[in-house]
């Protein structure tokens, strides 16, 4: 009779996977103790000081952001967390560059013929100053395509020059352009490849709809608020000042070439593209800088160390963005935008969720939590963590982001006919079936054996600008870590005044917070390395190395 132990101890082996599986997503008793300490009434009391009139939005920088991140530097020191931040304290400060273009003295100069700011030109983008004489390339449309062999930049040259192209959204003729959030899938815009290629300035033929809301433009883009350094990521400001420019000035600057600005316009309308040229006339640009200010925003940053001699070397950061979305317009009579679930709900979270892991029993990884700033305003605040993490950024295995956790689509609630808001015992997850199976597979069971909420997984796809690059996670993702997001969706409330306390469900953030807190300890006291599995979406581009 032949041996049947092999596909015996097979069987086995394969029926053992589950159970590791689950006593591995089981959380300990005495962690579940600890996650009981996070309770609708505190996240109540927290989210109602953070999103308070008094700290009017938490913007970056602001008195109300000091407020917001002192009363959180508080309840971290009380809570027995190591500062992670400068100076032995828990503050991670940057450097953030703020220049205003000099509207007054702007010109543009073609032939002995002076244009100004304002009637003949606005601004696009403003990376900094420009100020001489310059030849001027034409590059039409200006997309680069590489998988579809498109390239107007082929065949000139565009170092130290300006260079002329139409848009915003000009594309070339029968090409669509997939634009998710502010990344373009395989395709570089005229910005950054001008840029790239070492052209001085961007000149703009702006398209029928622009020039028919030009009033609209004259106060746009007038100041450039940037990283310094600058720190890669698909929310960076435009690198290369850039400007749209009146027909008249058109008309003056193709006077006498190959195609006159009429018969440009006309082609551009109908996709029709002349040919990339260099123009036999140059063009002064005059676009100087009237202030320049260093600020310098800071994150809140803290540290739980690990229980295990090597794993304590590896780290897991749960973030959540301090700052608001602060207008300036009032809505209603009511000009605070007190941004509560955008995001003092998410940050309330965290810290709820920083206090009970440093009460409880320890996970063998460290856990780094982050309160970051200017979120909002280009996330400044985790674009510099990234480039300066107080921990080795090749040993953070996950990032765990907390954005927006208090909406509810409950019937009667405020948000019941939310179509984008998750609903009773329900969230988004965002991340984890896009980039690791065994991180999914953790999570759905550490799930299934607590809470079990709803993880809704409409955003966990890597075609939507939620998983890439609208939040914290992406610089993340650029820099090839893991991400789990949390979030409980967009509602009408968003980024304006009336996002406020009173309509959130802080019962639904207890909910939220307690299983964000049993994903972290588990993943944390995983015997294996989080990570990335699959492939990452093309759209994600690599920073690793800058």
């Amino acid at each position: 009779m032949r041996t049947r132990w092999p596909g015996l101890l097979l069987f086995i082996g394969l029926s053992l996977v589950p159970v590791l599986r689950a006593q591995q997503a089981t959380l300990p008793d005495a962690a579940r103790k600890a996650a009981e300490r996070i309770t609708a009434a505190q996240l109540a009391k927290d989210l109602e000081y953070l999103s308070s009139d008094e700290l009017k939005g938490r913007n970056t920088p602001s008195p109300g952001f000091d407020r917001a991140a002192g009363f959180i530097v508080g309840r971290l020191g009380k809570a027995g967390l190591q500062p992670a931040g400068d100076n032995g304290d828990f503050l991670q400060h940057y450097v953030m560059r703020e220049v205003t273009v000099d509207t007054a003295a702007a010109a543009i100069e073609i032939g002995g013929r002076r244009f100004r700011f304002g009637d003949d030109f606005v601004m696009r983008a403003f990376a900094g100053a420009v100020n001489g004489t310059f030849p001027v390339v034409y590059v039409g449309h200006g997309w680069t395509i590489p998988g579809k062999n498109i390239d107007p930049f082929a065949g000139v040259d565009v170092k130290g020059k300006v260079v002329v192209a139409h848009g915003p959204r000009a594309l070339p003729k029968g090409v669509e352009i997939q634009t998710i959030g502010r990344s373009n899938v395989g395709a570089a815009t005229v910005f950054s490849e001008a840029h790239r290629r070492g052209a001085i300035a961007v000149v703009m033929i702006p398209q029928a709809n622009v020039l028919a809301s030009w009033a609209s433009a004259r106060e746009l883009n007038t100041v450039q608020r940037e990283l310094q350094p600058v720190v890669p990521s698909a929310y960076a400001a435009v690198p290369i000042t850039s400007v749209m420019i009146a027909t008249a000035v058109t008309d003056a600057l193709m006077a006498g070439e190959r195609v006159d600005g009429a018969a440009l316009l006309k082609r551009a309308d109908a996709q029709d593209y002349p040919e990339s040229f260099q123009l036999a006339k140059s063009i002064t640009l005059t676009i100087p800088a009237t202030t320049s200010t260093d600020q310098q925003p800071y994150n809140v940053v803290a540290l739980l160390k690990g229980s295990d001699p090597v794993l304590a070397n590896e780290y897991i950061v749960v973030e959540s963005h301090l700052d608001g979305a602060v207008g300036t317009r009032a809505v209603n009579g009511d000009d605070i935008y007190n941004a509560a679930d955008d995001n003092a709900s998410g940050s309330a979270g965290n810290l709820s969720v920083a206090e009970a892991l440093a009460g409880g029993p320890r996970p063998k990884r460290s856990i780094v939590f982050l309160w970051d700033s200017g979120e909002e305003r280009g996330l400044w605040g985790t674009r510099f963590f990234v480039s300066r993490p107080p921990v080795p950024l090749d040993r953070i295995v996950a990032e765990i982001n907390v954005d927006m956790i208090g909406a509810n689509r409950a019937p009667g609630s405020p948000d019941a006919n939310e179509a984008g808001t998750t609903g009773p015992h329900e969230v988004y997850v965002i991340g984890p079936r896009v980039l690791s199976p065994r991180a999914d597979a953790l999570l759905e069971a550490v799930n299934a054996d607590y809470l079990k909420l709803r993880l809704n997984r409409d955003h966990d796809r890597s075609d939507t600008e939620f998983f890439y690059p609208r939040s914290d996670a992406g610089p993340f993702l650029e820099r090839r870590i893991l991400t789990i997001g949390f979030t409980t969706g967009i509602h009408a409330r968003y980024h304006l005044p009336s996002d406020e306390a009173r309509f959130l469900d802080s019962g639904k953030m207890e909910a939220i917070a307690r299983t964000i807190y049993a994903l972290t300890w588990t993943l944390a006291n995983t015997s294996e390395r989080p990570r990335i599995e699959n492939p990452l979406p093309a759209v994600v581009p690599d920073y690793r190395q800058q």
